[in-house]
């Protein structure tokens, strides 16, 4: 009985080279294979430059005399303990999906997945691949100039953070982290229409870091498109980041998502309840706040009146 298989195919070493070769061995191996195309995407300095791809056929091998065929075959095509110890992976082959049983379940949590498969549904039902292929005599200057970027964008110098990354999406997928630290340039920059999309698009593929840099993101993002007057949207970030702050970055959310409230529905209770959220914190964290919070508290204060004022509310239900 022939079974459906999915392998990810990958490499960080001469990656043009390598993958040829995967193409042979498993047309050599395996009948009715079907591929991919190849991407490459740079990982963390240091790490290098990481082609991959996806192969689709089927076998009537079993999955454990599969497995052990394709580690055969790593080894027929460079791949060593040795060699992955010095961090390089000469070929790596796993087992995705055999029938209907998917492996490697956290690969297909990863971002680039989910990307790639909807570029490949067309052709292969469920698929993989990381980016485009890249030249090894430029790879070292890349991955130089990532580390650059990286390095700008620590320090402060915005607009070099996005000349250097803007330059490298011209020939690869930056990693969703890469494009936050691309937005939040942008956003330091004041250029918040750019901002605003590279957060939009990133933010979902985000959840996996630790609630402040999240945060950081989502916020900017709000701000962006509040600066932007895109006020209803920027509503969906401000209460996204809600649950992600405390204190006074708390009262900082709901004062800017009250004003984006109050300007897309002028003065209703629902404000002064977003307002009062705001007063209630930062007069709980005076302590710890800064110039401008403190100004906040006076200005919210001052808001907050009037609407009660103006709706005829009573002071003793905020």
């Amino acid at each position: 009985m022939a079974h459906s298989v999915l392998i990810s195919i990958g490499s960080n070493t001469n990656g043009k080279k390598q993958m040829a070769l995967a193409r042979k061995v498993l047309t050599e191996t395996f009948t009715d294979v079907r591929f991919t195309r190849t991407l490459t995407s740079l990982a963390c300095p240091g790490n290098g430059v990481y082609s991959n791809m996806l192969a689709q056929f089927t076998t009537e091998m079993s999955e454990a005399e599969l497995v052990k065929i394709l580690k055969r075959l790593e080894c027929e095509m460079g791949d060593s303990e040795q060699q992955r110890n010095k961090g390089m992976v000469m070929m790596d082959l796993d087992i995705l999906r055999y029938e209907d049983t998917k492996r490697h379940l956290r690969d297909w949590d990863r971002p680039y997945i989910k990307r790639l498969l909807r570029y490949t549904m067309r052709i292969i039902v469920l698929l993989l691949v990381m980016t485009c292929t890249l030249h090894a005599q430029a790879a070292d200057t890349d991955k130089e100039l990532l580390g650059k970027a990286i390095e700008y964008y620590q320090g402060g110098k915005y607009h070099e953070s996005i000349l250097v990354f803007e330059r490298l999406k011209k020939h690869y997928e930056l990693n969703p982290r890469f494009v936050a630290y691309l937005g939040m340039s942008y956003y330091k920059e004041m250029q918040y229409k750019e901002a605003a999309a590279c957060l939009k698009q990133c933010l979902p593929e985000l959840t996996a870091y630790s609630p402040m840099e999240q945060a950081v993101y989502s916020y900017s993002c709000a701000e962006s498109l509040f600066h932007l007057e895109h006020y209803k949207e920027a509503i969906t970030y401000y209460e996204r980041t809600l649950p992600l702050v405390s204190g006074n970055d708390k009262g900082d959310v709901l004062f800017h998502n009250a004003f984006a409230h109050y300007l897309t529905q002028g003065k209703t209770e629902k404000v002064a309840l977003l307002f009062n959220e705001a007063l209630t914190l930062y007069r709980a964290n005076t302590s710890t706040a800064t110039s401008l919070q403190v100004a906040r508290l006076r200005q919210t204060e001052n808001m907050l009146h009037g609407i009660i004022k103006d709706l005829s509310l009573t002071d003793e239900a905020y």
